[in-house]
This record gives C-alpha cells, sequence and structure tokens, in this order.
C-alpha cells in the first residue's frame, strides 16, 4: 500500500479551518441554489402558469366544438327519420310539427327548429314565427339541398335566427340516398351557449376573482362575457385590447383559442379570450421567493452550529486515525492484518471517535474476508443453479434431445427423450454408446427397421459428412417421429426427436381436403380427372370405361323455395343415391353446384352405360324428404365412352359435357351418348356466341316495328319494337337462336338498353298518341341499373314516360318477386306503362294481376289460331278481355291473321290487336307508311285480300 502523506496541518488549528470551511461552504451553495431555484423556479412557474391556461381554454374550445357537433348530429339525426320522409312527400305535416316540437324539449341547445323543402318554402317549424309556404333565401340551405351540412356564422340570420347560429343538413330520399328532397335547419340556443361557457373554470380559483372569458364572433360584439362583478374591469381592458394570440398585454395574462381549420366549424370565426391579472396569476410566486430567502438564512446560521460542534468531535480521532492508517500504509501484507496489532488495543478499546473508526476499520477487514468467501460460495452455487436451469430447459422441451461427443458416448439427454421410446427410468446412461441405444430402444418395444439403423450408423460415423441431416421414423405404435441430427463444432453432434404424428394427420386431412367436396365428401373435379388417367393407364386393350355427366334438374328453384340449408341437404342425399348405383370400383364426383360426374371402369358396352343413366334418373326421380318437405326433381346426363370419344380425362369429360348440353336441350331428364356432330353444334355455338358479342360493335343489329291496332278506332296505337340481327355471312338470325344465348352470356343487359334508346328515339316522330312497347327480358331484372337506363333514355329521347310501354312474361316474376315488383313500382311512378305478355299460358297469371295492376294484358297467339273453332279457346278469351275490362287493363290479341279472327275479337271487347292481317313487323322506313295507311277510307269496292295485298308492298 502507498504510503499517506503528511498531517501536519491538523495539529495546528484543524478546527477552526474545519468550522469556517463548514460554514463558507454552505453559505455559497445555500445563496447559489437560492439564486437558481429562485430565477429558473419562477420562470418555470410562469410557463406552467401559461401553459395551463392555454391547455385549458384548448380544451374548453374542444368542448365547445364537441357541442357544436353533437348538435349537428342530433339534426342529422333527425333528418333521417320516417315523419320527415311522409311530411316531404306531401303527408303528415302535422306530425312533424308535433316531432319538432318533441326533438327540441329533448335537444335543449336549440331555440327552434324548421324544415323546408327543396325550393327552400318552409313546410314547418317550432317556436318561430314563420309562415308555411315562405321561402328562405340562405346560403347554408342551398348547400343543404346540395348534400352538405352546414352551419352559419352568430347574428348572420337575424330574420330566423337573431344572435343564434343556424344549423341545416339535408334529407335524404329513402329510396335513393343521393337525393336530397328537403333540408332541416335548427338555431343554437344562446342561452344554453352561455349556461355552458359559464361552467368554464379560468386559473386556480385560489388565485382570486380577478379573471374573466370572452367568446367572440369575429369582429363583432362578444357573444358571451364574465358576469361576475370581480372581472368586470379585467373585462373591459380585454374587449378594448382585442387581442389575437397568447401573451401578456397590459397587467393581464391572456390567452385565446379558435377552431381548427380542418373543422366543420372553422368557418364560423369563433374567439374564445381568456384573461387573469398577473397578480393573481403570480402572486404565490413572488411570496414563494421570500419563503426561499429566509428559509437560506436559516439553514445558514445552523450549518454554521453544526460546522463548529463537528470539528470538535473529528479533529482529535481524525489525527490519532490517520496515524494509524499511515502505520498500515507502510506494511506489505498478504495475509488478513490484525488491526489491533496495528493501532494498539488501548485505540480500539477507546469510547470516542478514535475506537469508534478503529473498531469500523477493523470490522471492514472481516467483512471482507468474508466477503470473499461468500463470493465463491456464491459462484459455486450459480454454478448449481445455472445446471438446474439447463436440466430444466432439456425436460420441458417438446422435443426430445440426445447429445453425443465426438468419441461417440452419450454426453446429454432429457425426459422427452425417455417419453417419446417408453423407456423405462435408467435405461438410457450417459457414456452410453449407440449400440446401447438401440438396444435399449428394442427392449421398450420398438422394432427400429433397417433404414432407421442406417440413418444412425451413418451419423456415428468418424470422418463422415459434417452436414445436418433429417430421417422420418415410424415407431411400433404407429406413431411418425422426425429425427433431426446437426454436427457441433467439438466433433459430436446433436439429435432432436420431435413425434410429429399429428402434423401427418393434419397433412393428411388437407390432402383429403384438397380433393374432396367439402359438402358431399366426394372427389372433386381435381381427384376425378386423376381417377380418370389411372383407370385409363391400367386398362388392357379391348377393355371399355364410361364417363357420365349429371345436372340436376330445376335446382335452383329448390333454393329459391326452401333456403340454401335444403338445398345443400338434397345435394348430400343426391350423392348417397349416386354411390349407391355404382359398383364398388365406380366413382362419382362433385364439380361444384348441381354437377356431378361418375366414371365407371370395365363396362361390357355402351348398353351397360344406358342402364346405369336410367337407373339413375329412376332413383333420382324418387321423391326426397328434407326437414318435412317432400322435394321432386330430376337429372340430365350426358354419356361418353372410352376409348371411342376419348383417350384421356380432358377429351372425356369434354364429351360427355356436351352430351349433357344436349339433353337438357332435348327436354331435361333424360339422357344423351356423345356424337361427333355434337362437337360441330357446340363448335358452331361458340362461334356464334362470339359473333354475337361483336355484334353490337359492328352495327348489325336493327330494330324492327310491328303496329298494335285499336280495334275501335282501326288506327295505328302503339308499335312494338322487335329485335333483328342480320349476319354478314349467316344472313338473317333468327331472334329465338341469339336472343337466348344473349341471355345465358350475360349480353341482354346491353343489348336490351341499346334496343330501348333506339326505340325512345324513334317513337318521337310519330304522332303523340302512338305509343312504343319494349320487351324485357328476364336476366334484365338481375341488375340494379335497370330502372336507370330507362330513365336515361326517357330523359336523352325526350319521349314522354306516358308513352313508353315496357313489356314483361310472367317468368319475370316467377323468381325474386319482391325485387321485380319493386322494379314495377318504380317504372309506374315514372309514368312508364307496364304490360304483361303472354297472358293466360302460366300458371300464376292471376296471382300476378293481384300483385301488381299491369296496364296491359296480351293474350298469347296459341289462343287465337283456335278462336274460330270455339270451345275453349274462345272461352279463355271472353274471360280475359271479361277480366281486363273488369280491371280496367287494356287487352291485346296477338298473332292476328284473318279478317275472321279480327272480327270475333272485335266482338268479344279486344281493345288491341296485332299480327300479320295488319302487317309484320317492318323497318323504321316503313312506320310513315303504316300510320297513314292502316284504317285509312278505301274504295267501297276494295276487298280484304286487295287491302292486305297494298300492305304487304308497305311492309316489303
Amino acid at each position: 500500500m502507498a504510503a499517506i502523506p503528511g498531517i501536519g496541518w491538523a495539529r495546528g488549528g484543524l478546527r477552526l479551518k474545519m468550522a469556517a470551511t463548514l460554514f463558507a461552504c454552505a453559505v455559497v451553495s445555500l445563496g447559489i441554489g437560492t439564486i437558481v431555484a429562485t430565477y429558473f423556479g419562477e420562470r418555470a412557474l410562469r410557463a406552467e402558469v401559461a401553459d395551463k391556461a392555454v391547455r385549458a381554454l384548448d380544451a374548453d374550445m374542444r368542448d365547445l366544438q364537441r357541442q357544436l357537433d353533437r348538435a349537428m348530429y342530433d339534426l342529422a339525426t333527425l333528418s333521417e327519420t320516417n315523419v320527415m320522409q311522409d311530411v316531404l312527400i306531401g303527408d303528415g305535416i302535422g306530425a312533424i310539427a308535433d316531432s319538432l316540437a318533441a326533438v327540441r324539449t329533448r335537444y335543449r341547445e336549440f331555440a327552434f327548429l324548421v324544415v323546408t323543402d327543396e325550393r327552400g318554402a318552409v313546410i314547418a317549424a317550432d317556436n318561430l314565427d314563420i309562415a308555411p309556404g315562405q321561402v328562405l333565401d340562405i346560403y347554408q340551405l342551398e348547400m343543404g339541398l346540395i348534400g352538405l351540412p352546414m352551419a352559419g356564422r352568430f347574428g348572420m340570420h337575424p330574420e330566423i335566427a337573431g344572435e343564434s347560429s343556424l344549423f341545416s343538413v339535408p334529407i335524404r330520399a329513402d329510396y335513393d340516398p343521393d337525393t336530397v328532397i328537403g333540408v332541416l335547419s335548427g338555431a343554437i340556443d344562446m342561452g344554453w351557449l352561455r349556461e355552458r361557457l359559464g361552467q368554464v373554470q379560468i386559473g386556480d380559483e385560489e388565485q382570486g376573482p380577478e379573471r374573466a372569458l370572452l367568446l367572440r364572433d369575429g369582429d363583432g360584439p362578444p357573444l358571451y362575457r364574465t358576469e361576475a362583478e370581480a372581472a368586470g374591469d379585467i373585462v373591459q381592458r380585454l374587449m378594448a385590447t382585442g387581442a389575437q394570440g397568447t401573451g401578456n398585454t397590459g397587467s393581464d395574462l391572456v390567452t385565446t383559442a379558435r377552431f381548427p381549420a380542418d373543422n366543420r366549424f372553422w368557418h364560423l370565426d369563433l374567439e374564445m379570450v381568456a384573461g387573469l391579472t398577473e397578480e393573481a396569476a403570480f402572486g404565490s410566486i413572488t411570496q414563494l421567493k421570500r419563503n426561499l430567502i429566509l428559509t437560506s438564512a436559516l439553514i445558514a446560521l445552523i450549518m454554521l452550529a453544526i460546522g463548529w460542534c463537528l470539528s470538535r468531535r473529528l479533529t482529535g480521532p481524525i489525527t490519532a486515525m490517520s496515524g494509524a492508517m499511515k502505520r498500515l500504509s507502510r506494511e506489505d501484507w498478504d495475509e488478513t492484518p490484525d488491526v489491533t496489532e496495528l493501532i494498539g488495543p488501548a485505540t480500539i478499546a477507546r469510547s470516542d471517535e478514535i475506537g469508534l473508526l478503529a473498531r469500523s476499520f477493523d470490522r471492514l477487514i472481516t467483512q471482507l474476508a468474508q466477503a470473499r468467501a461468500r463470493l465463491i460460495e456464491q459462484s459455486e452455487a450459480e454454478i448449481a443453479k445455472r445446471n438446474l436451469q439447463l436440466d430444466a430447459a432439456l425436460n420441458n422441451m417438446s422435443q426430445g434431445l440426445c447429445m453425443y461427443g465426438p468419441d461417440g458416448e452419450l454426453i446429454v439427454h432429457n425426459q422427452r427423450f425417455e417419453e417419446i421410446y417408453g423407456l423405462p427410468p435408467g435405461a438410457v446412461e450417459p457414456g452410453m454408446k449407440l449400440g446401447q441405444m438401440l438396444r435399449a430402444m428394442r427392449a421398450a418395444g420398438h422394432d427400429i427397421s433397417g433404414q432407421d439403423t442406417e440413418f444412425m450408423t451413418t451419423i456415428a460415423r468418424r470422418g463422415g459428412e459434417r452436414r445436418m441431416m433429417t430421417h422420418l421414423a415410424t415407431l411400433g405404435d404407429g406413431r411418425a417421429l422426425s429425427v433431426c441430427c446437426v454436427p457441433i463444432a467439438s466433433g459430436g453432434w446433436l439429435a432432436t426427436f420431435e413425434d410429429v404424428t399429428e402434423r401427418k394427420r393434419d397433412e393428411a386431412r388437407i390432402e383429403h381436403m384438397a380433393h374432396h367436396d367439402a359438402l358431399t365428401d366426394l372427389p372433386n373435379r381435381l381427384l376425378f380427372a386423376r381417377r380418370i388417367e389411372e383407370i385409363v393407364a391400367t386398362t388392357a386393350r379391348g377393355h371399355q370405361h364410361a364417363v357420365l355427366y349429371l345436372d340436376l334438374d330445376h335446382f335452383k328453384s329448390v333454393n329459391d323455395l326452401f333456403g340454401h340449408p335444403v338445398g345443400d341437404e338434397l345435394l348430400r342425399q343426391v350423392s348417397a343415391r349416386l354411390r349407391a348405383c355404382l359398383r364398388p370400383s365406380g366413382v362419382v364426383a362433385r364439380f361444384g353446384g348441381d354437377e356431378f360426374a361418375i366414371i365407371e371402369g370395365d363396362i361390357a358396352s355402351g348398353e351397360e352405360a344406358r342402364k346405369l343413366a336410367e337407373r339413375i334418373i329412376e332413383d333420382i326421380a324418387r321423391p326426397f324428404e328434407i326437414d318435412g318437405h317432400q322435394i321432386a326433381i330430376g337429372t340430365s346426363i350426358g354419356i361418353s365412352l372410352f376409348p371411342g370419344d376419348g383417350s384421356d380425362a380432358e377429351a372425356l369429360v369434354k364429351a360427355a359435357d356436351m352430351a349433357l348440353y344436349r339433353a337438357k336441350s332435348d327436354g331435361r331428364n333424360g339422357f344423351r351418348f356423345f356424337e361427333q356432330e355434337m362437337d360441330s353444334s357446340m363448335q358452331h355455338r361458340r362461334t356464334l356466341e362470339r359473333d354475337l358479342r361483336l355484334a353490337l360493335q359492328k352495327d348489325e343489329f336493327e330494330v324492327y316495328y310491328q303496329p298494335i291496332v285499336n280495334t275501335g278506332t282501326n288506327r295505328v296505337s302503339c308499335f312494338e319494337a322487335l329485335l333483328r340481327w342480320t349476319h354478314p355471312e349467316r344472313g338473317a338470325v333468327s331472334p329465338a337462336e341469339f336472343i337466348p344465348l344473349a341471355e345465358e352470356i350475360g349480353l341482354i343487359g346491353e343489348i336490351g338498353n341499346w334496343v330501348l334508346e333506339r326505340a325512345c328515339d324513334a317513337a318521337t316522330d310519330w304522332p303523340a298518341h302512338v305509343r312504343i312497347a319494349v320487351n324485357l327480358s328476364p336476366a334484365q331484372f338481375r341488375s340494379q341499373q335497370l330502372v336507370d337506363q330507362v330513365a336515361r333514355a326517357l330523359e336523352r329521347t325526350g319521349l314522354d314516360p306516358r308513352r313508353l310501354e315496357l313489356e314483361i312474361t310472367e317468368s319475370v316474376l316467377l323468381r325474386q318477386s319482391e325485387l321485380v315488383l319493386s322494379i314495377l313500382k318504380q317504372f309506374r311512378g315514372m309514368g312508364v306503362r307496364v304490360s304483361m305478355d303472354d297472358f293466360g299460358t302460366g300458371y300464376s297469371s292471376l296471382g300476378y294481376l293481384r300483385s301488381f295492376p299491369f296496364d296491359k294484358i296480351k293474350i298469347d297467339r296459341s289462343f287465337i289460331r283456335d278462336i274460330e273453332k270455339g270451345g275453349d279457346a274462345l272461352s279463355i278469351i271472353r274471360a280475359i278481355t271479361g277480366l281486363g275490362t273488369s280491371l280496367g287493363m287494356t287487352t291485346t290479341a296477338e298473332g292476328v291473321e284473318t279478317l275472321e279472327q279480327l272480327n270475333q275479337l272485335r266482338s268479344e271487347g279486344c281493345n288491341e290487336v296485332q299480327g300479320f292481317y295488319y302487317s309484320p313487323a317492318v323497318r323504321l322506313g316503313a312506320v310513315p307508311a303504316l300510320l297513314t295507311g292502316i284504317g285509312a277510307p278505301l274504295p267501297a269496292d276494295t276487298s280484304p285480300q286487295e287491302n292486305g295485298a297494298w300492305l304487304a308492298r308497305v311492309s316489303a
């Protein structure tokens, strides 16, 4: 140890020097601390007071914003009620007045409420002296009419709002959220606003009453001011200064707050100003400074007394102790020194500070020795603890673990390894070789396979390839085990053992789900194709196989009538019946929806496939019992044969699909074998589909017009628009061929809209009493744009909606009748006429007449052909015309070709007729001649045949 320097300075006045030094340090420290604490403390407190005022006022401004937001929300909620809708369509004005009064009672923030229509005219008001019908020309009402909620500045509308701010929100139509049909407005009650502002606290109330709050509306007079008598003076000074920021104005601490620029009420230009006198704000800081100075002086005096006392008690012991320390510092020792021997027993036995320090030093040396012993003990305990932690980590792993050294002996393993292999305690010990480990596994009942042994031998071989290796082993009880061996830098290796039985089962489940239908658990399209390829690959020459492609008839109707759960159960029961129809070697698959496919291998001939198809049709035709419903469906089947119809899965399924298409075309609930001409027919259909997609672009469509003649005036009252397609190579294509195809591929909506616009445009040049009739396809009613398309066509062409007739068949109403009826009512609301075509051919026509009052019913041509024979046809026509007369509907007969038919229909009271007797459908250029020629006076000797010849020339 280094020697301690001399201490002679302590012998001459150490006590006085120590006392003086302590006193000087105390005084200097307290002085500097007092100055620093006073300066920075005052700045911090002043900044805190100002910041607190700013934050408090910002919070109050945000609270005011939330109150105004709440008022705007309440107003918007009221605008969406049913009573608003009823009033604005001309009904329930008394109800809205009562509703406004009730709402204003519940939401006290509104001084009054007023409702205006889309022209700004007042419909109803509460607590406002204004007459209904008076037109309000106010900016935010105009903004509300274009769909924007607005709030006006305070005092901008003295004629209705006074000092209040007027809030306005649009009232939207319930049938179209984008249409604004009125405006609901309400004025914020200033009494309510002042009540909220009166609750605002400015600063700490314990600081005195000299504080004030103002709410300004731009540069105008204050909307609110603190009414307390003590705040009168500061209110006047705040109003005089017109502060525009945060800071000191005169002797007042002033802060302001405004709505942020991105707030919906920023344009109201509201400004909240708060003021607090400097004396009230910072009086406590001045008092704190005085208290701090007095406290510092008192502490200095106390430190002087303490320093004098300490100097008397410390100088002697320090001098004595320094000598002992100096003696200790001169000696070099390795073992723990005897302090009693160095200082002397008398010094240690003293009762003064020297004795205390000596005894403390003795204890310190003893404690250091004890600490060294404890440190050694703790190190040993830490090692044991880490060993326990390592054991806990190893034994709580989800994987088994074994570590081998470079010599191939086991170093460590965990309990999970023993659990995986079912080894008894003590069966595995450190130092075991790999062969001993394998014997322990066999003793536990595991038949280690040759692959497992080879893998472990490869790992244990010295000098072998040093890389990570994995292996999948199977235990005797069927469990799957993943073994992974990783080489260690020291030369050994680490092996982990993981039970992956559940993972393998999950993978098998996923594999099953990827190749099977989730609803029926049948093979899907992918697995079915694989099965076909497997059967084809293993087929001997001369063997035949059959592929059957099935489609359930009327399955969609089951879903529509009974719901999808019943439809799903029906598919499951159909799957069970299909399985029962097959041999054990047959495979049935579900391709999706209601489509199934079957592969039946090794059939003797096509006759066997025919019998299978008949058996399936018979079984599927039997009613299904599901949830108390008896459901009857059918199935259509297409059949292809290997090898004649295809040599692989794709070709066979494609051939069966084409045969199914032909079976469905032939009337369903039957089967057809694939024939080569079906491929040609399908190619023809695909070509026709391609040409149909291009027909609109190439302007190959044309609208023809067939006249409908009024039987009373014998003049044309309407034309029916009929679509014709002239292909540049095929010539005229029948509508019966391309219209169903357009519906199937989704083009009917675009084509129908084109026909509608062309027909409306053509009708604008006809006399005002002549209407135009346009047919609508059932597929067009699936689009939500149908009503908009009709409205746009009328708007673009300028055609009077009363001159447009839309013809539908009852098949349109067969599904989704509620949606269709809603669309038809919208047509009626526009003024468009609606007629039912082919009336009397369906089972539900009368029911639909009850659901919707049609303007016209058209009698199908099948009844007109047999009218001259009398009997049932004449009775049906008589019943329909009588029904139309009683319901106020026009009746039109289609397919009139002879004068006798015309006279019979006229005598039965039929209002209109349509057919070749007058004219077939003609081009637009021939319409004027029909308008002037049909019903024109003829010479007395002109026969009906001559009249028909003239009309034929006109039509041509």
